[in-house]
Formats: C-alpha cells, sequence, structure tokens
C-alpha cells in the first residue's frame, strides 16, 4: 500500500487556473514545498518587474506554506532559487545581492543547502523568482548536521546559508559552483577544469557527511545555455563526459537544462542528493543520447524513495517527438515517469514532488504550464504533489518543450 502523506493545497497564493497540485507535501519526515511564487490568494501577479517585493512576498508564502505544516524556515534544508534577470552578465551579481538582501531578512543562520541559478522566465510574465525547498521535522530534524568543508568556495558577500546538511541516511548537497572564497569565479574559459572543481567541492561536502560519490542518487546540472566548446562539442556533452569520471561505473539520475549563472565567467552549477544505504538503479530505454546513453540512471531506489532523472520526448533514434506540442509532449514524459517508476513496483501516484521545466518562444509559459497541468489531472487525477514550473533558456536539443523530473515515495 502506499505511503500515508499529508497534503497542504492551501497558502497565502494560488494559481490563475485550476490546479492538481498541493502546496506542500509531508510524508516521514520530510516535506516537499511547491515552488512559491508572487501571486496573490486571487492569483494576481505581485508587483510585476520589482525583484525586492516579489521576493519578500514568495518568501512570505513560503513561511504560511511551512506554517500550514507545523514548520519554519530554520527547517529548510534544501532551499533552489530560480529567478529572472534580463540585464547584462557583469550586472548580474549586483543584481543578485540587491535580490539577497532582501532574502538575508528571511533566512536562518544555519541556513539551508542552495541552489540559485538566473533562468530564462517564470510562469506568468512580469514574475522574477520563485522558490521551492525540503524541510525536516521530527528526529532528523533535531539530528541534522550542517556541512561546511573548509576548502569550500564561500559567497561574494556573507549569508547564512550551507554548503549541505547531513539528516542520517541522507546528504542534501547545495548548488556548487567553480568560485574562490571570495565569490570569484576561477578556471575561466575552462569548462572542463570548472566542472571538476565542482565535483571536487561536491566530494568534500559527501565526505564530511560520511558518503561518496557511489551514494548520489540525484544530480542538477544547470549549464550555460547556448556553448560550445572550441572542437564544437556542447558544454552539456563536455560536462556529461568530466561527469563519468566521478561515478564509477553506474551513473545517477541526471536532470540539466540551460541557464545564465551568477558570477561572471561561470559556466555551470550542480547540486546533489546522497543516500547512505543500497541503491537500484534502472533505466526505461529512451534516446541513446545525451543523459540516456546507458550510463546515466532513469531511476534511482533506495530507502524507500525514488528519484527520476529528467525526462523528454525523445524517441529511441533521438529525433523529438511530437515537435511543436506542448500538450503531446506532456503526455509523452509524464507517461516515461511512470514506466520508470514500475521497476520500483510504484506509480504516479506516489510522486510527491514533481518538477517541470519548459522552453517558449513567448514571454512566459503560461499556456505551456496550463496544458501540462491538464494533462497531469487526466493522466494521474489522484496525484496532487507538490510541483515547480521554470521556463529554461534550453534543454538538452533543440524543439524539446518540457522536461520533467521527480521524486516518488516506494509503495509499503
Amino acid at each position: 500500500m502506499p505511503h500515508q502523506t499529508k497534503k497542504f493545497t492551501d497558502s497565502n497564493w494560488s494559481w490563475k487556473t485550476t490546479s492538481p497540485f498541493s502546496q506542500a507535501v509531508e510524508i516521514g519526515d520530510q516535506v516537499f514545498i511547491s515552488g512559491q511564487q508572487a501571486l496573490t490568494h486571487d492569483g494576481e501577479l505581485v508587483a510585476p518587474g520589482d525583484i525586492g517585493s516579489q521576493t519578500r512576498c514568495v518568501f512570505e508564502n513560503m513561511k504560511a506554506t511551512l506554517a500550514s505544516a507545523g514548520l519554519k524556515l530554520s527547517d529548510l534544508v534544501r532551499l533552489n532559487t530560480y529567478y529572472v534577470f534580463d540585464g547584462a552578465d557583469e550586472d548580474a551579481t549586483k543584481y543578485w545581492e540587491e535580490m539577497t538582501k532582501v532574502r538575508l531578512e528571511y533566512f536562518p543562520d544555519p541556513g539551508p543547502a542552495a541552489t540559485a541559478v538566473r533562468i530564462k522566465g517564470m510562469p506568468y510574465q512580469g514574475q522574477l523568482i520563485q522558490i521551492e525547498g525540503i524541510a525536516l521535522r521530527g528526529a532528523s530534524r533535531s539530528n541534522r548536521k550542517r556541512i561546511m568543508p573548509k576548502d569550500s568556495w564561500d559567497w561574494s558577500i556573507p549569508v547564512p546559508l550551507s554548503q549541505g546538511w547531513d539528516a542520517g541516511d541522507r546528504v542534501y548537497v547545495g548548488g556548487q559552483i567553480s568560485s574562490d572564497k571570495n565569490g570569484a569565479s576561477v578556471h575561466i574559459g575552462d569548462l572542463s577544469a570548472q566542472t571538476r572543481a565542482i565535483y571536487n567541492f561536491i566530494g568534500n561536502v559527501l565526505k564530511e557527511g560520511g558518503s561518496s560519490f557511489e551514494d548520489v542518487a540525484h544530480i542538477k546540472i544547470c549549464v550555460k545555455y547556448a556553448s560550445t566548446e572550441p572542437d564544437g562539442i556542447s558544454f552539456l556533452d563536455r560536462i556529461l563526459d568530466v561527469t563519468k569520471e566521478y561515478f564509477g561505473s553506474s551513473g545517477p539520475a541526471v536532470t540539466c537544462f540551460g541557464v545564465d549563472l551568477l558570477y561572471p565567467g561561470l559556466d555551470l552549477e550542480i547540486d546533489a542528493m546522497a543516500f547512505k544505504g543500497t541503491q537500484e538503479r534502472t533505466s526505461i530505454g529512451t534516446a541513446l543520447t545525451k543523459v540516456h546513453d546507458g550510463y546515466f540512471s532513469d531511476c534511482v531506489s533506495t530507502l524507500g524513495e525514488i528519484w527520476i532523472g529528467g525526462q523528454v520526448a525523445q524517441g529511441l533514434d533521438g529525433a523529438v517527438m511530437a515537435p511543436g506540442d506542448i500538450e503531446q509532449q506532456s503526455r509523452i514524459v509524464f507517461e516515461r515517469l511512470k514506466d520508470a517508476l514500475v521497476p520500483s513496483g510504484a506509480t504516479l501516484d506516489d510522486i510527491v514532488k514533481l518538477n517541470l521545466f519548459f522552453v517558449s518562444d513567448g514571454n512566459d509559459v503560461s499556456e505551456e504550464l496550463h496544458a501540462a497541468m491538464a494533462a497531469w489531472a487526466e493522466m494521474a487525477p489522484h496525484s496532487t504533489p507538490a510541483m515547480t514550473p521554470v521556463r529554461v533558456y534550453e534543454l538538452s536539443q533543440p524543439g524539446l518543450l518540457i522536461q520533467a523530473d521527480c521524486i516518488a515515495m516506494k509503495p509499503t
């Protein structure tokens, strides 16, 4: 039978359309929180184009969502921030620091392991920021240990964020970048060196948390979009090649998408999730390209949790399926999530957290989001996970309109 879960659907904000998703899902000692929007309870956008006001709004919405589960911001162990900035790269750091001054009013000390990336857009035009997270309760919350390796990088301004958290059998690794202790980029212009520096930082967090690369179930690779190496290979392909140096004969589940980065000269950011237990890794036989090349897993099951890497509408020949049709691509992607769950004896009803990454030529992805919501409601009418939707610059291949990954709980 499925795990007993508690779902929270009431908060300070709501979508502009009927949504099949929950604000948060509590299961065991974890609470998975949907991407918090700069929207009101009636679905109206707050302060369009104002990063300070929207940052305050999403954190207030996060506080309200946590409160509905009897938790506080100090219970967060992971926080993902997606933000929009259309200015020049050299001005991005200043913009991030202005945004973070507001975030500092809310960050607990010590704070969560965090990843922050600059994306193309949000569900609705005028939105500039979205946050999501994982919080702990009970013994896992009480016994968690902060991870701050001495040889790690640091942020450009003082923040109470953490590089990782050791919570018993789980290690949450925050987004790692190729930076020094003053927040300055290092190995500029050398993608392979940046990637290796990041994996060395990840290795330090894992080691301090009592784990290793063999324990990593999922990595999220955020890569500088529209970029290729001098030899013509894409940045993503090069990063995946270097990634294989660290994971032995069988890779973790992977989610990857194109972004802009915080500091000038950075080409990627990677975060990770590790488990100190035996893992079952499976693939579902999708296209033999990129992350579906037989090395990386589609699904990793361990300690009752199932982590599925990013699924896309790509055929066995590598060609994009249902080109230009977001509804059909959504259905294909959701069907692949379903297939990836089968080896663990799970279904779409067992998903507790769903992430949707959209590509669009428009100013927002509201139509795409609403189409995906409708497809999900039809295909999985009893599944109401927490959900985060963001508009990224690109996916692993031109023509892909949506990517989805998820976290599910194995039925007991």
